[in-house]
């Protein structure tokens, strides 16, 4: 996986409740195609092409359910492994920045509610944003980040 970039994360941030739902959906997709073998009623006189290559309708819908299986286990698989490193980044904040990352993002609270949660004032808080999301960046990179968000306005 690419470096994420201060942007991607606050991305993922937003969308952390869907992608998490949408985890659990795959599964639930992957686990009705694992009952699913693909195969329907047999048909007799299948036509070959004019290069004799054998087609079946059966033999192509279970060649097109593993394909979706593999699909949806590539997904399920990349959007779990996201997760996991905004998990481990957001474990590495201190309780005060994991709160005020969790409530602005996750949990879509505006600023002045962020601010009146944690007794700071707005400024403070979003100014104690941009250093956990670059705190967020070295853990996920392993690496200081090249662009750096202090200079972001306030009022975002």
């Amino acid at each position: 996986m690419e470096e994420m970039s201060y942007s991607q994360i606050e991305g993922t941030l937003y969308n952390y409740k869907l992608i998490k739902a949408s985890i659990e959906n795959n599964k639930l997709k992957l686990d009705n195609l694992e009952l699913e073998d693909g195969t329907t009623a047999i048909v007799y006189g299948e036509p070959s092409s004019k290069t004799n290559k054998f087609n079946s309708i059966t033999e192509n819908a279970a060649l097109k359910n593993i394909e979706r299986k593999e699909r949806l286990k590539k997904r399920i698989a990349i959007d779990t492994n996201t997760i996991q490193m905004i998990d481990n980044a957001l474990n590495a904040l201190t309780e005060l920045e994991r709160t005020i990352i969790e409530m602005f993002y996750i949990e879509n609270m505006e600023w002045w509610k962020v601010a009146a949660k944690v007794h700071y004032s707005e400024g403070w808080c979003k100014a104690k944003r941009n250093e956990a999301i670059n705190k967020m960046l070295f853990t996920i990179n392993g690496k200081q980040p090249l662009e750096t968000k202090n200079e972001r306005k306030l009022d975002e």
